[in-house]
């Protein structure tokens, strides 16, 4: 069982997947950090007339967002009589991107595994939006658990949660 774990969430119904999939994974003791990563406005919406658009009221409440699901996922997860700690990720102030500052804390903090929502976005909206869960795979030196929205059918049928290592996956069917 993992002892340190990093979970990602963003407020969508597929990060409550993720933390209700933690209590799968952790260990006796186990201390879980939930991070939320905001977006600078200026770089995630842009505007051929960005100039004119005050996108500070927007950046606001992303930040004010992300506070409140950071201190509801703690809530629920120390109900859970897990070690709960959070932490907001400004990328205004860091700069980069969100798989990066996600590795960036997988590191700093040293966690043993990682756990991300996978949307499962196809064609032209995966083309438009990207995927942070396969670019921080592509990206990450630790083991990353990956929970499927359950939006769409996957093309194997009934899998939810996939442990990607460097070495060969371990997957796991949770029906």
């Amino acid at each position: 069982m993992y002892k340190k774990i990093l979970i990602a969430i963003d407020g969508s119904p597929t990060s409550d997947k993720v933390l209700a999939s933690v209590i799968n994974v952790a260990g006796a003791g186990a201390t879980i950090r939930v991070i939320y990563v905001v977006e600078d406005p200026i770089t995630s919406l842009p505007s051929l007339y960005g100039e004119y658009y005050d996108v500070e009221p927007v950046r606001e409440a992303l930040v004010a967002e992300g506070h409140k699901l950071l201190a509801l996922a703690k809530a629920r997860l120390l109900a859970k009589g897990f070690d709960a700690k959070t932490h907001l990720i400004d990328l205004r102030q860091l700069g980069g991107d969100t798989p990066e500052a996600i590795k960036a804390e997988v590191t700093a903090w040293a966690a043993d595994l990682t756990i991300l929502g996978t949307h499962g976005r196809r064609g032209v909206r995966r083309l438009l939006l990207g995927s942070v869960a396969e670019h921080f795979m592509r990206i990450s030196d630790g083991p990353v658990l990956l929970i499927r929205s359950g939006e769409r059918p996957s093309v194997s049928a009934g899998l939810s949660a996939a442990i990607i290592q460097s070495a060969p996956s371990l997957e796991t069917d949770h029906a």
